[in-house]
């Protein structure tokens, strides 16, 4: 039979603490134990209360027996694949939803739903009064135009003639030269005006210069000779001041045509910007005549604004169509986003999560493995399941990534130098987190800790350890037994 007090001694000094020598204790005399003289143990070392560290005592003669092992707290970069589960969704960059700029009558839809269209494809044509008026508009600016140019073409001609023409006058050239110089010259009535004027101005000369030859022989009374001294004075006033009136009319026409042309120009401009407002195309824009076109003018292509494929088609012939109703919705299915939630465990790694590429899995395709580009991390926690909104971009040429799939992501964790232990070192009691620090010799420290995320066997520790400590990693539960025993000791 075994002895209790010999079981007694061996369960002491194996330091499995009070708490196990309070349960051997326990068992019933009766139970076949025969108590023998013998010598007890030494009692081991208490914890100091509680407001200081508390402190166990192993010798290190009973660490093997007990599996004590030791591991120095490593300072190192911690590097983690953290794996969640993420869905497909449409590049919300490459969705268009496409309406009608106007009202009408559906005249023709191009596409039927799921086909692939390519970028300024048509999809309807819509015939719209409202397009066809701005067309015609359009139309009669342009015919203005044309007309304030010709306009204007003449004035200019008529100007550059005129002046010419007034030129040659002031430098007395011979009328009957200036008549075969500007005969065939386009200059309206300024030059009838001119030369009315300065022939005029040229018979008074000649009429003062023949009396002035015979004034003096007493044929011709002195008053008669400045009669027609003062007439020709007076054509000659008459002839500088039409040359200045024609001046000035003809900077007034002038400006007045170049004046026309800008209006015009500008109802042009007006009227063709009306139709690209409406998303008319500049070919349609570019080629109106009413003649040819006929009731085709009130035609309103839509066209797709880039390649993509027709995900919903809401659009039949000869429905009447509003600007505030949707025809149809084009995706660029290329690219795709993937989705996911990010707990509140990781928020300090979410900085790092920009710009990293991660792995995505589906179990439908075990045989691909896809890449997306992470350009979004969310800034608001959603309450009720306390995470937040994670994206990625992936290349989807193949389109095999189909939006609403679901897949398994795997996202790579990288900090830094961080505190690292084996996770088999953390103990816990009355949900607090902590080790046993060995303080050297045979004295352990037991001391809360912070922890962070884990990564196969390594966990880091965010705050209460320090690099150059040492920890326990195997037989901390003996320990942790001693600690217990030693608090219902103190109570």
């Amino acid at each position: 039979m075994i002895n209790r007090n010999y079981l007694l001694s061996f369960t002491w000094h194996r330091r499995h603490g009070r708490l196990m020598l309070a349960l051997i204790a326990a068992l019933p005399l009766n139970s076949g134990w025969h108590a023998v003289s013998a010598q007890p143990p030494e009692p081991p070392a208490k914890a100091i209360d509680s407001d200081a560290p508390a402190v166990i005592s192993l010798p290190k003669d009973q660490w093997r027996a007990s599996g004590i092992q030791l591991a120095p707290v490593r300072h190192e970069p911690f590097e983690k694949t953290l794996r969640l589960t993420g869905k497909i969704s449409l590049n919300q960059d490459r969705v268009a939803h496409i309406y009608s700029m106007v009202e009408g009558t559906v005249d023709d839809v191009s596409v039927r739903l799921g086909q692939t269209v390519k970028s300024n494809d048509r999809l309807a044509v819509i015939h719209s009064r409202e397009v066809g008026s701005a067309k015609l508009t359009l139309y009669q600016a342009r015919l203005q135009l044309e007309l304030a140019r010709a306009k204007n073409d003449l004035q200019s001609a008529i100007a550059t003639n005129a002046t010419e023409l007034l030129q040659a006058l002031r430098a007395n050239v011979d009328i009957q030269e200036i008549e075969s110089q500007f005969r065939d010259r386009p200059m309206g009535d300024f030059r009838e005006r001119a030369l009315a004027s300065y022939a005029a101005f040229l018979k008074s000369e000649a009429d003062v210069e023949r009396l002035k030859g015979v004034s003096q022989s007493g044929a011709v009374s002195g008053k008669t000779l400045l009669t027609a001294t003062a007439k020709r004075n007076a054509d000659q006033a008459t002839f500088q001041a039409r040359i200045e009136q024609i001046h000035h009319e003809l900077r007034t026409t002038t400006l007045m045509s170049n004046q026309a042309v800008k209006e015009a120009e500008a109802k042009v401009l007006v009227a063709a910007t009306n139709l690209q407002i409406l998303n008319v195309d500049a070919e349609d824009i570019a080629e109106i005549d009413p003649a040819k076109q006929g009731e085709t003018l009130s035609h309103y292509a839509i066209r797709a604004p880039f390649d993509g494929t027709v995900l919903s088609k809401d659009v039949v012939l000869r429905e009447q169509v509003r600007p505030d109703v949707m025809l149809l919705s084009i995706a660029d299915l290329s690219t795709v986003w993937v989705t996911a939630n990010v707990y509140e465990e990781h928020l300090p790694f979410l900085d790092s999560f920009k710009d990293q590429t991660i792995t995505l899995h589906n179990d439908a395709l075990p045989d691909h493995i896809f890449n997306a580009k992470v350009f979004y991390t969310g800034e608001i926690m959603d309450e009720a399941t306390r995470t937040i909104s994670l994206r990625a971009i992936a290349e989807n040429a193949d389109h095999r990534l189909k939006p609403g799939m679901f897949v398994n992501i795997e996202l790579p964790i990288r900090q830094s130098e961080s505190v690292v232990i084996p996770a088999t070192a953390v103990q816990q009691h009355e949900g607090k987190q902590f080790v046993f620090v060995h303080q050297g010799n045979d004295q352990f420290l037991r001391r809360d800790v912070i922890v962070g995320p884990t990564s196969g066997n390594s966990i880091v520790i965010r705050s209460g350890l320090q690099k150059g400590e040492s920890v326990v990693t195997a037989g901390g539960f003996i320990l942790k037994s001693q600690l217990l025993a030693d608090l219902l000791g103190d109570e």
